[in-house]
């Protein structure tokens, strides 16, 4: 049991995805069995541990009630199985009712519940769902969480009685877990696109560069007390396209909520490139400076990287290198306002040509443009080795 009321105390968040409608039918909305009337087990990796958590589930895209008819935490037992240690099964609840409705347009954030999981835990959270929004317009989801989820038919929020099941590598409806930690804790949110995301990485792998940056942090006794949180959208730009999920209008829903959020790093900008037909430079740099203004106002700081090469991708001309350097120099200038710069250009470039990755970090796809495992796990040495001399430096006396 905690020490004092779960109710009360300061809530930090531990994990969180970007909501989304889905964007492949096929390959991102299950049928066989559909999630209606269905049980939905999903994994989730922790940053930091804790004794009492509590969870977000998003309808805000639903166009009726999600009705839950029992939902469970447990921990997983492996990320390739849905198998869970049924000894910690534990009921989660809203208004302490086991099955509750979220309402179309809503999110929730369930009744706290005491559960003690270390740092860097795998947990399974199990839905039994009686009706769910399912449809493309519908469905509250993250597209591509880079692990699986597993959906069978019948009641199984509890036991891992699993036999018709289809495997899924999207999240739906679960947004964020938060836990009770001590008033120095805090969250790093990861704002992006694909890079941030994940995209191409090894299913089941944590091999994002936020999941390298989690690691790292925890084992860091200095900075164990910090937790991360990918806010990345593949697929997304930072302003050109993409309506409320364009990084700079969902940094007001996927950034300055989050709880316990101290720092925000902001990776984004070359989907907006690879999309311009004109020098659009300046209208990045104005929306970072946005973000800033906003992140300012919010106390929380901000990290800037640079854009990446990717030269050998489809993205690349000459005014697409142009815009790219441009915003690059604005970001490493000292009068850019963020309160951080991490250089990941510089980081991942060619030795023989700065336009364009270097070919060992480049992701399996061949693409010039996305990184692979190991092009992540540098990118989450990177931002963590600045992240902490930027904190050293904060806190000398």
């Amino acid at each position: 049991m905690t020490s004092q009321n779960p109710a009360e105390g300061f809530w930090v968040a531990t994990w969180g995805t970007a909501i989304l409608t889905p964007t492949n039918e096929e390959e991102q909305i299950p049928v066989s069995p559909r999630l209606q009337g269905s049980t939905l087990r999903q994994q989730i990796r922790t940053s930091l541990g804790g004794k009492a958590l509590r969870l977000v589930i998003s309808n805000e895209y639903g166009d009726r009630g999600l009705e839950i008819e029992k939902i469970t935490v447990a921990k997983l037992l492996d990320p390739h199985s849905h198998e869970i240690d049924v000894a910690t099964v534990s009921e989660l609840k809203l208004g302490g009712k086991g099955a509750f409705t979220v309402s179309a347009g809503e999110r929730i954030t369930t009744d706290p519940l005491d559960f003690d999981f270390s740092p860097l835990c795998d947990l399974a959270v199990t839905m039994e769902l009686k009706n769910a929004p399912d449809s493309m317009q519908t469905l509250s989801c993250h597209t591509a969480s880079r692990c699986h989820a597993w959906v069978t038919e019948g009641r199984h929020a509890s036991d891992n009685d699993f036999e018709k099941t289809q495997v899924m590598t999207s999240w739906y409806y679960i947004c964020g877990l938060h836990t009770l930690a001590e008033k120095d804790c805090g969250a790093i949110v990861c704002l992006g696109d694909s890079l941030t995301d994940g995209a191409s990485v090894t299913t089941n792998g944590f091999s994002r560069y936020t999941d390298e940056l989690a690691r790292l942090l925890q084992n860091d006794p200095s900075l164990s007390r910090l937790g991360v949180v990918n806010m990345g959208i593949g697929a997304t730009a930072l302003y050109y396209y993409g309506g409320e999920i364009a990084g700079t209008v969902r940094a007001n829903r996927d950034v300055f909520p989050i709880p316990g959020v101290k720092y925000c790093v902001l990776f984004m900008g070359v989907n907006d490139i690879g999309a311009s037909h004109e020098d659009i430079s300046q209208n990045i740099i104005n929306e970072y400076k946005s973000v800033i203004e906003r992140c300012r106002k919010n106390e929380i700081k901000i990290f800037g990287c640079t854009i990446t090469p990717f030269k050998g991708n489809a993205y690349y001309s000459e005014l697409h290198e142009k815009i790219r350097l441009e915003v690059n120099r604005f970001v490493l200038s000292d009068d850019s306002g963020f309160d951080g710069v991490i250089d990941l250009a510089a980081t991942v470039a060619s030795k023989d040509d700065s336009a364009q990755l270097e070919r060992k970090y480049v992701s399996v796809w061949n693409d010039f443009l996305h990184f692979n495992d190991s092009g992540y796990k540098l990118i989450g040495q990177t931002v963590f080795n600045h992240i902490k001399d930027f904190i050293d430096r904060e806190e000398k006396p």
